[in-house]
């Protein structure tokens, strides 16, 4: 995919632009990235990286293919990451499909099943910010100052607000229910490390591999591990996860180990 891009001019950026739009590029290789793109005919999509909050960057005559993003603050690139994962997804299950990865008769046969195979992966990105920390805060009761309180923090060996290290290990969980394995299936064990302190603004990646799994007779006991990385690729949490998959729902590509009852 062709992604054009245009930095407005005469603003004092307000954030790094060409950093986050570097972070892409090395999240998204396989895309080709084009600047000073002109009208974006030629793009799928178009990225106009505005250095204010005010978005005073020009769109007339922009024209992507597909679709134009407008950004006038970091957390604004995290829908740029939402949809260029959508569509890697998508070109994933369209492989798949023409790989023999889905059984081409699986829909005259009525099997809706999701077909999974080891070493299969999946991601997602999010980067957290004030409000995600305080509405966390909220729903589970835990205000620590840490967390919520940037005066406070200041005194900790942090010298700043901490994520809640469970809000960004949920993104492991996230993906496992969302994509891998997917819907339906259920979150029976868990063990997690937390390497490194989350910070408001951090674009935390969860990455979730599939490495093992035995068989009952009502699913399989999957294995999983999963881990999250922030924008400097430094790993911050480290999980291990069993999930249980419904014979209803799922079907794996491999002769596993009867599991002892």
């Amino acid at each position: 995919m062709l992604i054009g891009v245009k930095y407005c001019g005469g603003c004092n950026p307000v954030y790094n632009r060409g950093r986050q739009v570097k972070r892409l590029q090395e999240q998204f290789p396989e895309h080709d990235f084009q600047f000073a793109a002109g009208d974006m005919k030629d793009c799928e999509i178009g990225l106009v990286v505005c250095g204010c909050v005010r978005a005073c960057a020009s769109v007339d005559g922009l024209a992507p293919r597909k679709k134009l993003f407008l950004l006038p603050t970091e957390r604004s690139f995290s829908e740029v990451k939402m949809y260029l994962e959508q569509d890697r997804e998508t070109k994933k299950k369209t492989d798949a499909a023409g790989n023999g990865r889905e059984d081409p008769g699986a829909e005259e046969k009525g099997d809706q099943r999701k077909h999974l195979r080891i070493g299969d992966t999946a991601e997602i990105t999010k980067a957290f910010f004030k409000d995600d920390v305080d509405r966390f805060a909220a729903l589970t009761g835990d205000y620590s100052r840490l967390h919520t309180d940037a005066e406070f923090a200041k005194k900790t060996p942090y010298g700043k607000p901490v994520v809640h290290g469970v809000l960004a290990a949920s993104l492991i969980s996230t993906v496992m229910g969302m994509k891998l394995p997917g819907e339906g299936t259920v979150f029976i064990e868990e063990q997690v490390r937390f390497l490194k302190p989350v910070f408001y603004g951090d674009m935390i990646t969860a990455k979730v591999t599939f490495t093992s799994c035995k068989e009952r007779a009502d699913g399989y006991i999957g294995t999983f591990s999963g881990i999250c990385e922030n924008q400097d690729h430094e790993t911050v949490v480290w999980a291990e996860c069993r999930q249980l998959m419904s014979k209803e729902l799922f079907s794996v590509e491999l002769h596993p180990e009867k599991e002892n009852e």
